[in-house]
């Protein structure tokens, strides 16, 4: 009766069974190939519950044809009997395939401490806070072991990293633990050219781009107008009292020194006045009749924005353009 009694009291803490593996696709179950949790078939559940076991459960899952391990937490016990259903990346860690034998047995694991990962692909860095995208995706793993490539569905895009570093102890825990992370440079990764200076292809073209910039800073400022021996009768240079306040203006900023006036030809100022000048080139062609100009806008007489000739035309033109009693204005003689 003792011998029975002792022995009730001593419960087994150990689980250890072996299942034909495959992987969550099988069981339609794709969803939950990011993260490590595997289904174990309704009678693993019924052994668990029998032994004093430590929570949450946590399994090694070994391979003894291949001589390689991982770790694992359960999600369901929902697989069919002899079979276990896991998910794929972890049967490419264990170098198994579909229907091979695992032997899975139940674990007690430390709290993880630091974690160090190696993105697989440089396409991690095109992420814009990759800390917060791997502490959200970690939420669906139990634990780690250091050597596996674990798998990180983000964006409709799988990214894999490789566990450099697990602490304090090769396989660790993960949940409910403060845990410090770090990357390391990512599988194909190459720092930028720098040249034999040390400095990188951006400080190069910062460099041209400066000096091309006090090239131009070093050419000398061009004025407006253009200097007395540079000017050409046919584009004279604008006359400043022709600008309001030009002069007054130019004056203060060369310190009051007088600036000559451009001359025009067959033009001057008089009292603040334009005079035509004589030119008997144009005096030729028309000579202005002051008899014929009025003395006001509205006044009687020729004036100036007629669009009639200001000297009146010759008789020999009446003879030849205004024959036969043809009147200027197109109406019929009276």
């Amino acid at each position: 009766m003792w011998g029975m009694t002792g022995m009730r009291g001593v419960m087994p803490n150990r689980f250890e069974e072996q299942y034909h593996c495959y992987s969550v696709a099988y069981a339609d179950k794709s969803h939950h190939e990011g993260g490590d949790k595997i289904l174990l078939p309704p009678s693993a559940f019924d052994s668990l519950a029998r032994l004093d076991i430590e929570y949450p459960m946590l399994f090694r899952l070994e391979s003894s044809d291949r001589g390689t391990s991982t770790h694992c937490g359960v999600l369901e016990f929902t697989a069919q009997e002899g079979s276990c259903y896991i998910p794929f990346w972890m049967m490419q860690n264990l170098l198994i395939e579909e229907g091979s034998v695992i032997t899975v047995t139940n674990v007690s694991l430390p709290k993880a401490t630091f974690v160090k990962l190696q993105p697989q692909h440089v396409d991690f860095l095109e992420i814009t806070n990759p800390r917060a995208v791997l502490e959200h995706a970690l939420r669906n793993y139990s634990c780690v072991t250091k050597g596996d490539v674990i798998c990180l569905p983000y964006n409709s895009k799988n990214y894999h990293f490789e566990l450099k570093e697990v602490k304090p102890k090769d396989a660790a825990c993960i949940i409910e633990t403060d845990c410090n992370v770090d990357f390391d440079a990512p599988v194909g990764y190459k720092e930028p050219q720098r040249n034999a200076s040390g400095g990188s292809s951006g400080d190069v073209n910062g460099s041209a781009t400066s000096s091309l910039a006090s090239e131009l800073a070093n050419i000398p400022k061009q004025s407006a107008y253009a200097s007395g021996s540079n000017r050409n009768s046919a584009c004279p240079s604008p006359a400043l009292s022709s600008m309001s306040g030009a002069s007054g203006t130019r004056g203060a900023a060369t310190g009051g020194d007088k600036i000559s006036e451009p001359e025009i030809p067959g033009v001057k100022v008089v009292n603040g006045q334009i005079v035509k000048q004589e030119d008997t080139s144009m005096n030729a062609a028309v000579k202005e009749d002051e008899t014929m100009m009025a003395e006001r806008t509205g006044g009687t007489g020729v004036q100036n924005n007629a669009a009639i000739a200001v000297k009146a035309p010759e008789v020999k033109y009446w003879a030849v353009a205004a024959g036969d009693g043809s009147r200027l204005d197109g109406k019929k003689p009276s």
